[in-house]
């Protein structure tokens, strides 16, 4: 006589089945992103070549900066060797959706449109997007320009000037480069009258080049900089998240802060 089996007994036979071989899948799937970098031993991590000091690259060939010693002590943390991968200003994002690099630490601000298609962590650091004029300029604040009419702007391609200049300056003619380098050359020589960058850049800048820049009163945007990582892999963004938590609560980011801008940092917490 055939045992009959009731119907319960087949949902929950079912049930266990699905989840059995749901597991062995995820077993089987592809790795996290944390777990491969813990596993290779190296982090690969996306840098700019020309933005100090944030970063840039020596003629030697290793980069050096506050997004270096940030990427640096990251590495350390996670007991693993920086790999440094330079980029330019779009490839800080193009970079991690084709999972050519891990992380990008490269004078990123986050904001929404980004966050559709990349992740960030909390930030490291807020700053403003202002103007650099040379220094016989006009214009002594961004609201003297008017609506931007006759004025050239240099701003860095995929940045966040995309959005902060037009808004500003609707009639302003711009002009975009892949590195801050080349917008400081069209700056200097004459090309266009204007460059959008953020304060620390532009305050070093300034400093570098005495009686060539200033920088104009006002600001474009805040910027609130974090560190870029791809979407979707949760743990990867909460071990980055708790690093940049205790990175800025233990004091380490205000002394790097202070080695390389020479002022003491300004306060990261948001104030609405």
């Amino acid at each position: 006589m055939t045992a009959r089996i009731h119907p319960i007994m087949r949902l929950a036979a079912a049930a266990t089945v699905l989840v059995l071989t749901a597991g062995s899948a995820a077993a089987d799937g592809p790795t996290s992103i944390l777990q491969q970098i813990l596993s290779r031993g190296t982090i690969r991590i996306a840098v700019l070549p020309s933005l100090p000091p944030y970063s840039r690259v020596l003629p030697s060939g290793e980069p050096e900066g506050y997004d270096i010693d940030i990427a640096k002590q990251l590495a350390e943390a996670l007991k693993v060797k920086p790999e440094f991968v330079v980029t330019d200003i779009p490839g800080r994002v193009t970079s991690l959706q084709t999972h050519k690099v891990d992380i990008t630490i490269a004078d990123f601000t986050r904001n929404v449109e980004r966050s559709t298609t990349i992740a960030f962590t909390d930030p490291y650091l807020v700053t403003t997007m202002r103007m650099l004029v040379p220094d016989g300029a006009k214009a002594h604040a961004i609201t003297d320009l008017g609506d931007g009419a006759g004025i050239k702007v240099a701003i860095s391609r995929g940045g966040t000037a995309e959005r902060a200049v037009p808004a500003a300056l609707p009639k302003a003619e711009i002009t975009r480069f892949n590195t801050q380098a080349d917008e400081m050359s069209a700056l200097l020589s004459g090309q266009v009258d204007a460059m959008a960058e953020d304060d620390f850049y532009n305050t070093q800048a300034i400093k570098d080049r005495p009686g060539k820049l200033r920088q104009l009163d006002g600001s474009l945007a805040r910027a609130e900089i974090a560190i870029g990582l791809p979407a979707g892999d949760f743990d990867l963004y909460r071990v980055l998240n708790l690093y940049v938590e205790q990175f800025n609560a233990s004091g380490d980011n205000a002394k790097l802060f202070k080695k390389w801008f020479g002022f003491d940092q300004p306060a990261i917490t948001a104030r609405f």
